[in-house]
């Protein structure tokens, strides 16, 4: 199935780039183009990334400060 139309990206592709270590949407679309277009895509990028690697903490780290839960 494609992931992205702007770009003809597959889920395949997508997975494949995440397998090799892309760990956030950036990263997918530095790889492999999806998401650098108009950007509706990057919902189901995140959830690829999400489905390999757990969901991820919302919001950008503070450099210096840890989060403990």
């Amino acid at each position: 199935m494609y992931i992205c139309i702007c770009r003809a990206v597959s889920s395949t592709t997508v997975r494949e780039v995440i397998a090799d270590g892309a760990r956030t949407v950036r990263q997918v679309a530095e790889a492999c183009g999806a998401g650098t277009d108009c950007g509706r895509c990057a919902a189901h990028v995140r959830a690829l990334l999400e489905e390999r690697h757990g969901p991820r903490q919302r919001g950008r780290l503070q450099p210096g400060r840890r989060t403990v839960p």
